[in-house]
């Protein structure tokens, strides 16, 4: 009777223990196959509770798989600003992060931010590791930018960021000295035309004016 009862249990036993192994292998295998194609980017976000809007999807702040591309973030928290940026995920990288730090602007949130200066420090880490790998895919996917900002006494030539891409600006209100900043990219090693150029205080000449 007694070895029965033992015999029984040991078989529930070890079916309890087959079953739990199942449900691990297919909850492993479900997760390597969600991430499939994707990579691993690390959201670093305070207030730690703040909504992340990702392409219009809610996500949570740490360690997101995302496949390769551009996205547009929007992270929100009541009684902070909140901040949009474009973050480009690519496995050129060594690692994809996003920090971003709310200003606080209510009562509440100032005292919040307050107490918690230290989750502002670390994030700063977070943020320069961003800057770092930000500037080194860019570098090397343009190098023009290793040459810029370029100050002339009469145009300056310099680049912004537009999500995957740059943008090369040129600041002057000469029509002449905009085509010497032009020629001034050939003669750095570059041709104008890789590139989209925004010209600054450009006023175009056929537009009416109206009093």
């Amino acid at each position: 009777m007694f070895n029965q009862i033992f015999s029984s249990k040991r078989r529930i036993f070890i079916v309890t223990l087959v079953v739990i192994f199942l449900l691990i292998c297919i909850f492993s295998i479900f997760i390597t196959l969600s991430r499939q194609g994707k990579l691993p980017v690390v959201f670093s976000i305070v207030p730690s509770s703040a909504r992340i809007t990702l392409e219009n999807n809610t996500i949570g702040s740490g360690t997101q798989y995302l496949t390769a591309g551009s996205y547009k973030i929007k992270v929100e928290q009541p009684g902070f600003d909140s901040q949009e940026k474009t973050i480009v995920v690519t496995d050129k990288k060594k690692q994809n992060v996003v920090a971003v730090s709310l200003t606080p602007q209510s009562d509440d949130a100032k005292k919040w931010a307050e107490k918690n200066q230290k989750a502002y420090k670390d994030n700063e880490t977070f943020g320069g590791l961003e800057a770092q790998e930000n500037g080194q895919y860019f570098r090397s996917r343009f190098p023009i930018i290793e040459k810029l900002p370029y100050t002339d006494p009469y145009y300056k030539i310099a680049y912004r960021t537009n999500g995957d891409d740059i943008i090369i600006t040129i600041d002057t209100d000469s029509p002449r000295y905009r085509y010497f900043a032009v020629q001034k990219i050939r003669e750095l090693g570059f041709n104008p035309t890789d590139y989209t150029i925004d010209f600054k205080q450009f006023k175009n000449p056929l537009e009416v004016t109206h009093e």
